[in-house]
């Protein structure tokens, strides 16, 4: 099966995910696929993962999505560079303490409520006159884990003809 092949079942399958219309049987499958597909996206974006890490939760996606963030210093309205089940990265002019956790609503595509949680700072890389600034969802709830795990998914799936 050639690869164009493979990714026309997979976007089929995920859609049918997506509806929820998948027996059980085909669920297994299509975790597997997802995991394929991810693990194809994630050596393409070079990254490496450690032995027995999940690439579906470490892949990440270039898209700018609105982000509000709570920080010490007063509320910030962003968009995202780039999203991943982890977290996501923003430019900002004042980065952060890296202690900070500040609270985030996140839009996602479309009419969906917005995912609202916490974040600590991951890293911070300063850019001409900016800053490129990294944060890690934390205690990401698991529903809402997989609402935005399928939302990544559906943007990959966009860009790929």
């Amino acid at each position: 099966m050639s690869t164009n092949q493979w990714v026309e079942q997979f976007r089929a399958l995920h859609a049918r995910a997506r509806k929820g219309q998948l027996p059980e049987v085909e669920k297994r499958r299509y975790l597997a696929e997802k995991e394929r597909f991810a693990r194809a996206l994630t050596a393409a974006q070079g990254q490496s993962l450690p032995p027995g890490m999940s690439a579906r939760r470490n892949f990440r996606v270039a898209q700018g999505l609105q982000v509000d963030l709570n920080l010490a210093l007063g509320q910030t309205r962003a968009m995202t560079l780039d999203i991943s089940v982890g977290g996501f990265s923003v430019m900002l002019h004042t980065p952060p303490p890296d202690s900070e956790e500040p609270g985030f609503s996140l839009r996602l595509p479309g009419n969906a409520e917005p995912l609202v949680g916490r974040a600590r700072v991951g890293s911070v890389q300063r850019k001409l006159g900016t800053h490129r600034v990294s944060f890690i969802f934390q205690a990401l709830p698991e529903k809402d884990a997989e609402r935005l795990e399928m939302t990544l998914f559906d943007l990959a799936l966009e860009r790929i003809k």
